[in-house]
């Protein structure tokens, strides 16, 4: 197959229609409705890293950013809505294209874009009234433009990709976009990106012959970054981190009370510390810097304790179950790896945020899915869990001759020719 039959094989393919009625009955209202408890239950938190009892001047001169976060949700609801109600075949069709205005975003905002005080590159929009200027960070829309493009690149080549060419060429377009994330610098973003391309590519049948060769490879590289990181003087990893991101690790390695870099990891540990099994009830907090989004689980743990904690990740877990069984259930391999894509985007945002916060990793941004604070973070998810519930809707046939009475239901396999129906 040649890269021409390739790019122009997607055009053949036909997409199953979804009626309307069967699509209000199927919709999964359980995935969308706790998707939204969280992004609520983001607000009430980040309210009371304003307004807590243990908050500081410095905490509450931010009380605008509640208004934000209730605005973000709004309208992130609004996006899952929305997308939801998109045929994912339809939106898959522009991969390409979703490819190539990722890239130029990417590069641009390098540019042009401003850090607004955290480093990290974003487009600032024309300011709201009350709500103040709002951001844009095409690095948490990478992640979802990356979903949408390796979904139907894959499904293409199918098993091809596993061909040594092929292969070759799926890792370049795989690193790009990480590259040009880190640069911005936004390590944490690029990690996402990278760990959501291999977990698509292990769900759309990579040889696990491949997979060994791949472990044996990086196994080398694996020892060489070990052995540097507990090295005073890294031979090459400072080449490949900003100086800051290099102290952050020291000092996870060896902590430092007091120290400046500390200080945020710290508190962390402290509230998670004075949270206990149950909590100090709501509203009763210490002040943890960057409580209201990267070290937001932080501030739930003091508050609830070890036990409001756990049911923060067992709701999360949930929401991430049903995605999977999506992918299980899906119709074709676009559907499956939407839905393996979103699923591995939660775990790990999830997994290092957690980390990050009980001092298991070292110190990097990155937010709780839907309730740490943050517009980009919260249009991207929504739009994602969107997509994968649009993925989850039965699917029906369309013939020249009318509808067919057949329902496609999730997990049935049958062809099909392409068609709305209402």
């Amino acid at each position: 197959m040649t890269l021409k039959d390739v790019l122009t094989n997607f055009e053949k393919e036909k997409a199953p229609g979804v009626r309307l009625k069967e699509a209000l009955k199927s919709y999964d209202y359980v995935l969308a409705l706790v998707t939204i408890g969280l992004g609520v239950f983001g607000v009430v938190m980040i309210y009371t890293y304003v307004h807590g009892s243990g908050a500081l001047h410095a905490a509450r001169i931010m009380a605008p950013i509640v208004g934000r976060q209730q605005m973000y949700i709004t309208s992130g609801v609004i996006l899952m809505i929305v997308f939801s109600a998109i045929d994912y075949h339809w939106l898959t069709r522009f991969f390409i294209f979703i490819y190539g205005f990722m890239l130029v975003l990417l590069l641009v905002v390098m540019f042009i874009g401003v850090t607004e005080g955290t480093g990290v590159a974003r487009w600032v929009w024309i300011p709201f009234p009350v709500f103040g200027p709002i951001s844009m960070q095409p690095s948490e829309f990478a992640k979802f433009f990356m979903i949408i493009f390796l979904a139907k690149y894959l499904s293409v080549l199918n098993d091809r990709f596993n061909h040594l060419l092929w292969l070759g060429l799926t890792f370049v377009l795989i690193v790009v976009p990480v590259i040009l994330v880190m640069r911005q610098p936004s390590l944490s973003a690029s990690l996402v990106i990278f760990f959501v391309s291999l977990t698509m590519l292990f769900v759309g049948g990579l040889y696990y012959r491949t997979i060994l060769i791949g472990l044996v490879l990086l196994a080398p590289a694996i020892v060489m970054v070990w052995f540097d990181i507990r090295r005073e003087d890294p031979l090459f990893l400072l080449s490949l981190l900003g100086g800051f991101q290099w102290d952050r690790i020291q000092i996870w390695r060896n902590p430092i009370p007091g120290h400046h870099l500390f200080h945020q990891t710290e508190g962390s540990l402290q509230a998670i510390g004075n949270g206990g099994l149950t909590g100090t009830g709501f509203m009763n907090t210490t002040h943890v810097i960057h409580g209201h989004n990267d070290f937001i689980f932080s501030l739930v743990s003091e508050q609830f304790g070890f036990l409001g904690a756990t049911v923060l990740l067992l709701v999360t877990a949930f929401l991430i179950f049903k995605c999977i069984f999506i992918s299980l259930r899906a119709i074709d391999m676009e559907g499956r790896l939407i839905a393996a894509g979103v699923a591995g985007m939660l775990i790990f945002e999830t997994f290092v945020h957690v980390g990050v916060a009980t001092n298991l990793l070292p110190n990097t941004g990155m937010p709780f899915p839907f309730v740490s604070f943050g517009g980009s973070m919260i249009w991207v998810h929504m739009m994602a869990i969107g997509v994968v519930l649009n993925v989850g809707l039965p699917r029906t046939k369309n013939t020249m001759f009318g509808e067919d009475e057949d329902s496609f239901k999730p997990g049935k396999k049958k062809d099909y020719v392409k068609g709305w129906s209402a």
